[in-house]
């Protein structure tokens, strides 16, 4: 087969059966193209953060709590009453974490250790950016975790 019988069989082909082929010789570079670029080498512009997972370790921050002196504490997990104040969450995180300024908490709750626990949640900012944040326990004023 020369090139005059390929032109041949060209000008043979229906205008669809033209556009047909149009279109399968697309579909097909747009395949190639998509599993061997044409660019060379592969360059890989993202950057991934290769930090150690943190523990759940647990560090106990004194704290003054102000208040009246009950001495009655409920051992009740499920109960929604904090003894931990915002306040007292947004202290406890600034004195742990020198050098990091602490922002307003918020309320939450987390898993840990398959037990679902009340936490304020406190933003750490360096630099006035946020780089961390801490889940206090809302009852006991554990750091429970960081992220």
């Amino acid at each position: 087969m020369n090139l005059k019988d390929l032109k041949n069989k060209w000008n043979s082909l229906t205008q669809e059966q033209k556009a047909l082929v149009g279109l399968a010789v697309v579909v097909l570079i747009v395949v190639l193209y998509a599993y061997h670029p044409f660019t060379g080498a592969a360059v890989n512009n993202t950057t991934q953060n290769q930090d150690e997972p943190q523990s759940a370790d647990v560090v106990a921050v004194p704290f003054q709590q102000s208040g009246s002196n009950n001495s009655t504490v409920s051992n009740n997990t499920t109960s929604s009453n904090t003894t931990v104040t915002s306040q007292q969450a947004k202290n406890i995180a600034e004195q742990s974490r020198s050098g990091y300024t602490a922002g307003d908490p918020t309320q939450g709750s987390i898993n840990v250790n398959g037990a679902e626990t009340s936490v304020w949640i406190v933003p750490l900012s360096k630099n006035n950016a946020v780089s961390k944040t801490l889940y206090i326990d809302a009852n006991t004023g554990k750091i429970v975790q960081e992220t």
